[in-house]
């Protein structure tokens, strides 16, 4: 069913009025048609093609709210923080908002304040959400790194399943689902998974990255070659690491050759992790050491270097991160330092790591079972704190195997892994409600308000413990979280009321009753499919790292399945065996020919380029004019926009 308009402006309009901007970037505007007149519609855009904007335009140009499911409360935040500095009213949900702030945000959405709603796919199983979305008019639903549904992707995330259930809900409202990264394979899972109608739509854009230049440096000595890249390029640099570790070892080894650097990772508080991020995008810090938790949703344009010192698991990963550099069109480098046998064992050896032996997984399951005293054929629906640490210490099993089980196991149907999961504070009340009142003088009046508003907030709180929260309190009051903790932990100390502090711990949730070791089954398509599919990704991730004889660009897009890709023409094997005929550095000497003439024809660009062919010269023209929009042909007659 089509999306209601809710105005007579034009996409193109829509992009003037918020963005400034006079034309779309390629093919956005055909994504923005396509969901407006009704179609389900995936759109495969590399990074930094302006996903984005494919569906908030459609937003501001419909009825009602979009909702948009994303990944990371990162990601949420960054878009919603920048729809506002655009005059564009956007608002999201994540686990970490108390509830009086998440009914806030829903009725900014029923009284139509709201134009844009992000959520995380957890939220699609909360029930308070579901009840509410029934007074939200939805215009359609964005899925962003929709590849996180496929299991044969590079990045499943389990969460992203929950997708399809909460379709059926809404099967007459449209769907765009959005991905830099994914094989044909992919495609057809996420349409599946998404239970996408028939007359679905699809864009496909040129997995070619212009301004990208693609280096595999073979050395012994990582840190030297590193400290020498970073030295060379000026700029603005991303260098990514697999553990959270190297990100402080590297950035230090930096720092001390006088580089101006920092490093990032998953597990720093929110208020560092801002920080650090501002820095490195105003320019304060140069370069930015870093796990795969940085750079998603970040818009940096200038970034001139992506340096990676050991190889990650798949070329999809390398491929979104390599392309954090040059957004701005602007030369910039993709460099990963590859050491002989080491790289190649260590890439097998994650791989290991991400699929133990089936027996280990049910070695796993069964003790886990025997660590929170569960009998056999019981344990439905209960849920366990789980602290890794002690399990793994206890035990003496990795944390890579028991992480990787967990896994497998939420993956086959057993039970669920949730991490960094917040629990409720719980609170009661020890004095007699009458003395409450006598207790503080004025000069102590924040802890009658205090108490008063723990009364009126919650109910029960002098026979039994509630639990409480913290950030509705915090914020009810005017006060930080850390000067309630204070007020809570003197009450506490002068026996007012009996406090358990909130704390956030990682849970095990059992969706189904424990079962003996020997009739664990773990289905084909979970273990078995998915290992081979990763495997087939380690491959090429070393056959990229390891082989002298082909153009890296076109090794990245024909694993993509994009067929009769150009050389690039600057990468270091092209460098040293330039290729003849047309590649992409003769269509960007081509461009800057026509630039510099304004207007010409194909006679003259002939004579300009004699080494092509016509046909070669031709299909430069059609690059030109339809994937990098910098042309327009009349005739004969070329013109540079």
């Amino acid at each position: 069913m089509k999306p209601q308009l809710s105005t007579d402006a034009t996409p193109l309009d829509t992009l003037k009025q918020y963005w400034g901007y006079d034309r779309f970037r390629p093919m956005q505007e055909e994504v923005i048609n396509s969901l407006l007149e009704g179609h389900d519609t995936l759109a495969l855009m590399p990074t930094g093609g302006g996903k984005s904007i494919t569906y908030q335009v459609p937003a501001l140009m419909c009825e009602g709210v979009a909702l948009v499911i994303s990944p990371l409360v990162a990601l949420m935040k960054d878009q919603v923080d920048g729809l506002r500095k655009h005059g564009i009213r956007a608002g999201y949900l994540h686990s970490g908002q108390s509830r009086g702030e998440m009914l806030a945000v829903l009725d900014n959405c029923t009284f139509g304040y709201y134009k844009l709603l992000y959520v995380s796919p957890e939220r699609l199983t909360n029930a308070l959400f579901l009840r509410r979305l029934e007074s939200i008019p939805i215009s359609f639903v964005a899925v962003d790194e929709a590849h996180c549904i496929s299991q044969w992707g590079y990045d499943f995330r389990p969460h992203y399943t929950r997708i399809k259930e909460f379709r059926q809900r809404i099967p007459h409202l449209p769907f765009l689902a959005l991905t830099a990264t994914a094989t044909s394979l992919v495609v057809e899972d996420i349409k599946r998974q998404l239970l996408f109608e028939e007359g679905s739509r699809f864009f496909k854009k040129s997995f070619h990255r212009r301004a990208l230049t693609y280096v595999v440096r073979q050395t012994e000595d990582k840190a030297r070659e590193l400290v020498h890249i970073l030295s060379s390029v000026e700029g603005s640099a991303l260098v990514y690491v697999r553990s959270r570790k190297k990100t402080k070892q590297i950035s230090d080894l930096l720092n001390s050759f006088g580089l101006s650097s920092d490093y990032f990772h998953a597990l720093l508080p929110p208020e560092v992790k801002a920080r650090k991020q501002n820095a490195w995008q105003s320019g304060e810090v140069r370069i930015m050491v870093c796990t795969n938790a940085f750079g998603m949703g970040i818009n940096k344009e200038d970034v001139r270097v992506v340096v990676h010192p050991a190889p990650p698991p798949s070329p999809e990963f390398y491929y979104q991160e390599a392309g954090r550099a040059g957004r701005d069109n602007q030369r910039a480098f993709a460099v990963l330092l590859y050491e002989p046998i080491r790289d190649e064992r260590y890439l097998w050896n994650m791989l290991d790591r991400e699929f133990p032996p089936e027996e280990t997984v049910k070695q796993v399951y069964d003790t886990l079972g025997n660590y929170f005293q569960l009998g056999v054929e019981s344990g439905e629906g209960a849920i366990y704190e789980f602290d890794l640490f002690h399990f793994c210490t206890q035990y003496k099993i990795p944390s890579h195997v028991v992480t990787a089980s967990l896994a497998i196991l939420q993956l086959s149907g057993y039970m669920e892994y949730l991490e960094n999961h917040d629990k409720a504070g719980q609170l009661m009340i020890t004095t007699d409600r009458n003395q409450l009142y006598t207790l503080f003088d004025e000069k102590e009046s924040l802890y009658d308000d205090l108490l008063e508003f723990l009364m009126r907030r919650y109910t029960g709180l002098f026979t039994a413990y509630s639990a409480i929260d913290e950030r509705e309190i915090a914020s009810a009051l005017g006060i930080r979280r850390e000067q309630l903790y204070f007020l809570l932990i003197n009450l506490k100390r002068w026996h007012v009321i009996d406090y358990i502090p909130g704390k956030i711990s990682d849970y095990i949730y059992y969706m189904d009753q424990r079962v003996p070791a020997k009739q664990l089954v773990i289905p084909k398509e979970i273990y078995q499919s998915r290992y081979n599919a990763a495997r087939e990704r380690v491959e090429a991730m070393e056959q990229y790292m390891t082989t002298s004889d082909c153009c890296r660009a076109m090794q990245l897009v024909s694993y993509f399945d994009e067929t009769n890709p150009l050389p690039c023409g600057y990468c270091d094997y092209c460098l040293s065996h330039p290729p003849k005929g047309l590649s992409y550095k003769v269509i960007d000497e081509i461009e800057d020919y026509l630039k510099a003439e304004g207007t010409t024809s194909h006679e003259q660009l002939h004579n300009q380029f004699p080494q092509l062919s016509p046909d070669e010269l031709q299909s430069a023209i059609e690059h030109l004019q339809g994937e990098y929009h910098t042309i327009v042909v009349k005739g004969s007659t070329i013109t540079y926009l």
